[in-house]
């Protein structure tokens, strides 16, 4: 249980990290405003910022997101299962929907990214002209995190299913 303990402090970590984003996030619409609405002027940056910034807190926060229980969750066939139906469907879930999935993903964004930061590849949706590396490196990293997550989860529900305890 050390290993769950270490993956739920990790991601929290970069849950708290990724809540913070909103502040950066904010901070450029202000500016924006003030810029367009008082100068009447236009930043091209700005917009590329804030999707950049907006992709990285949704991202990073879906494996907080899932250690907080914060995902939608099938209440109705829940609420008519025992408590060890409800562990195993739960298992089920962490390990069809979450973990497997996440595996992949982090596999195929991983290429992904590495290609963007060896073959020096920009964003085409921009203005900016911005590097792709960096955006592209945060989906790997939130894959790979919610994939270690469910893997929590999934221990976590058969420590409870051995011990009999509820979680």
């Amino acid at each position: 249980m050390k290993f769950v303990r270490w993956i739920d402090k990790l991601n929290e970590s970069v849950g708290i990290f990724s809540a913070w984003l909103v502040i950066p996030m904010m901070s450029i619409v202000l500016y924006q405003v003030v810029v367009r609405d008082i100068f009447n002027s236009a930043t091209m940056w700005t917009y590329d910022t804030l999707w950049m910034l907006y992709s990285a807190n949704f991202m990073l926060g879906g494996a907080y997101t899932l250690l907080h229980k914060g995902h939608i969750r099938i209440d109705i066939i829940q609420e008519k299962l025992s408590f060890r139906g409800k562990i195993v469907f739960d298992t089920m879930i962490y390990l069809f929907v979450f973990f497997l999935p996440s595996i992949v993903l982090t596999w195929v964004s991983a290429g992904y990214a590495y290609e963007a930061w060896a073959t020096g590849e920009n964003l085409s949706t921009t203005t900016w002209i911005f590097s792709a590396g960096p955006a592209k490196s945060v989906m790997p990293l939130a894959f790979f995190l919610l994939s270690l997550q469910s893997l929590g989860e999934v221990i976590r529900n058969v420590h409870s299913l051995r011990k009999r305890v509820e979680l």
